[in-house]
């Protein structure tokens, strides 16, 4: 499988580029969906078309078609 950034996914995770490790795992954790794109519990949730992995305190929405993953958006999980 290959791994594309969709324009939303890049510019959703600019807003994040100052927490540098954060930004480190979240290319790591998109990378890793190349090998594994189905990764299970706790740090993955995937309902029909559309994917959810947790990394640290970000989360990464994304979509499979065939080989390819297609990170569509990052976020950062608000904490009480």
């Amino acid at each position: 499988m290959r791994v594309e950034w969709s324009q939303e996914a890049l510019e959703s995770a600019a807003r994040f580029m100052a927490d540098q490790p954060g930004m480190r795992a979240i290319n790591a954790a998109a990378t890793a969906l190349a090998a594994d794109a189905l990764p299970g519990p706790p740090d993955g949730f995937h309902r029909g078309d559309y994917h959810r992995l947790r990394v640290g305190d970000y989360r990464i929405l994304y979509v499979i078609q065939g080989d390819l993953v297609t990170v569509g958006r990052v976020d950062r999980i608000l904490r009480p």
